[in-house]
């Protein structure tokens, strides 16, 4: 066999390895996707049957037990006062520091283009005299690079201080038996809740009065985004109906 032959057969080999290197990556960090959409499908359930002014803390306990790996608290946590939170990240690595640092990404964008994205949830409750008094869930996900730069050559929502969001979609709902965030126009319209902007999160917040149907409605998460071969770009595919009544509200092209 003649040396040129060898390198030619050495060299296919080096490739296939390679291919088949990075394949099997592939594979492991898909799988891990999806198994942090379930989790994140997971800790909405159990975060949804806790019913404010109704559930006890032993309930609480069975949450904190199940979610201990991620939960976490500061300070006393008793059935007098208890403020716990839990939280489950994707794909760390490429999250928010490096995003405002000039580039092409190149690492984030082959990553999409095989469907790979970083993601979030976070969920949290309170417990006060033995009853849980507010509960929260919220899910992030990262935006297409082709999104992270504005058509004037700026980062996406970069403030007049300079400080750059992280470029991802965020939606998030709370349930409190009061309404924490008050908007008069909003409140005369439906007085047990309010959709609000905070930064670049959309908050949908509601009291134990509002109506089953709409607190499902407004709980009601999509999460395919997380593992969609495509990323999503819309906070209406989140959330669809809290972005729906935000734009009715407030007349906002988000």
């Amino acid at each position: 066999m003649t040396t040129r032959r060898r390198w030619k057969r050495t060299t296919s080999r080096i490739a296939t390895f390679v291919f088949l290197m990075l394949f099997v990556g592939w594979i492991a960090i898909e799988a891990s996707q999806w198994l942090f959409r379930m989790r994140a499908e997971a800790l909405l359930a159990d975060i949804k049957t806790l019913t404010l002014n109704r559930s006890s803390w032993s309930d609480a306990q069975k949450l904190m037990t199940r979610w201990g790996t991620w939960g976490e608290w500061y300070g006393n946590c008793d059935a007098e006062d208890c403020s716990y939170s839990i939280q489950i990240g994707h794909l760390s690595l490429f999250y928010p520091g490096f995003v405002s640092e000039p580039g092409p990404h190149i690492g984030t964008r082959v990553l999409e283009l095989v469907g790979l994205r970083s993601a979030g949830v976070t969920a949290s409750f309170r417990v006060a005299h033995g009853t849980v008094i507010s509960k929260e869930f919220g899910i992030d996900v990262a935006l297409p690079v082709r999104r992270w730069i504005t058509p004037e050559g700026g980062f996406w929502l970069t403030s007049k201080a300079g400080g750059t969001y992280w470029p991802s979609l965020d939606a998030s709902f709370l349930g409190s038996v009061t309404q924490t965030y008050r908007n008069a126009y909003a409140l005369e319209r439906h007085p047990n809740r309010a959709i609000i902007q905070r930064r670049i999160q959309l908050l949908a917040s509601f009291t134990p009065e509002e109506s089953p149907e709409e607190q499902a409605a407004l709980t009601d998460f999509r999460f395919d985004c997380i593992t969609r071969l495509t990323a999503c770009s819309s906070r209406a595919e989140l959330l669809p109906r809290a972005e729906e009544e935000f734009k009715a509200d407030f007349g906002a092209e988000r």
